[in-house]
């Protein structure tokens, strides 16, 4: 009986904020309603942060079907999207890879000669990311909490890309579970440690 309260509470302090709530039920509402923003906002192009949400319900794929341009900005979905291959691990999505064949994913798409130096293909993916940061419209992030109370998302990261995602564009989507929702901001001190 808690969360529809906690809910209600999170989607006023959010519309109080200025923000758009959008509810999704299933896969298929939560995936139409990212492309329903993109298109109501005119936009065409998306970086998004590593999301496991989003990985779960396939948007990826489905956007890029939907004629929109994505780009992943965590280094090792990047390496993924470029590869159309899939996380084998949640937390290291690219545990099954190594930096030759990486190295060689890196020149076939254009980012450099073949060097399998692991800081040389970090720089080359920083810059490379770095301009479709400066060219997206949308930037689309999860969000580790948010706070019922003052309508907060609190995002951690350790790559900054996150952070990227939200400020060189126009238009910020955050894709959040219910279970994410916490009733007030004192417990994200709890939570956050």
């Amino acid at each position: 009986e808690l969360y529809p309260l906690v809910l209600e509470q999170a989607e006023a302090a959010f519309t109080k904020n200025g923000a758009k709530v959008h509810f999704a039920f299933d896969e298929e509402s939560a995936r139409q309603a990212v492309l329903r923003i993109m298109n109501e906002t005119g936009s065409q192009r998306m970086v998004k942060s590593k999301s496991m949400l989003t990985e779960e319900i396939h948007l990826l794929p489905f956007l890029e079907k939907n004629g929109k341009d994505v780009v992943e900005t965590d280094l090792g979905e990047f390496i993924l999207q470029i590869d159309n291959d899939h996380p084998s691990h949640i937390v290291t999505p690219i545990v099954h890879k190594n930096r030759r064949g990486i190295a060689k994913s890196f020149e076939r798409e254009g980012l450099g000669d073949y060097n399998d130096d692991p800081e040389t293909i970090t720089r080359r993916a920083r810059a490379h990311l770095r301009q479709k940061y400066l060219d997206a419209d949308v930037g689309l992030t999860g969000a580790n909490f948010v706070s019922a109370e003052s309508g907060r998302i609190a995002i951690v990261t350790n790559e900054g890309n996150a952070r990227f995602c939200m400020a060189a564009n126009r238009v910020h989507i955050a894709m959040v579970g219910i279970e994410k929702l916490v009733p007030t901001d004192r417990d994200l001190g709890l939570f956050l440690n």
